[in-house]
């Protein structure tokens, strides 16, 4: 990388140049405002979709690895439902980490 003593002299006017038009850009878009620190844009039908796509995914995965399970160890019920359980409560996880980012 870039050795901070051996930079060009013009370099710290470039570094201060796009620091001032960041801060500029930000602040048009409204994004340095105090309302919208920590705050997620969307939609309640939106969050309610992400949330069910969350819990419904979760528990793909865990019924297909399950099952995966059951046709490796040639059993049947018993991976297969311990895949249900974990799925839903990765589900359930997910769904929790997404609404402790919402309280704010």
């Amino acid at each position: 990388m870039d050795d901070p003593d051996k930079r060009a002299p013009g370099d710290a006017a470039k570094d201060a140049s796009f620091e001032a038009r960041l801060a500029a850009a930000r602040a048009k878009q409204g994004l340095d405002r105090p309302e919208n620190a920590g705050r997620q844009a969307g939609s309640p039908w939106g969050l309610g979709l992400r949330a069910g796509l969350e819990v419904a995914s979760a528990l793909v995965v865990g019924v297909g690895l399950g099952l995966a399970a059951d046709w490796w160890a040639g059993t049947r019920p018993l991976f297969l439902v311990a895949g249900l359980f974990l799925g839903g409560a990765a589900g359930v996880t997910n769904v929790y980490r997404l609404m402790l980012g919402r309280r704010r």
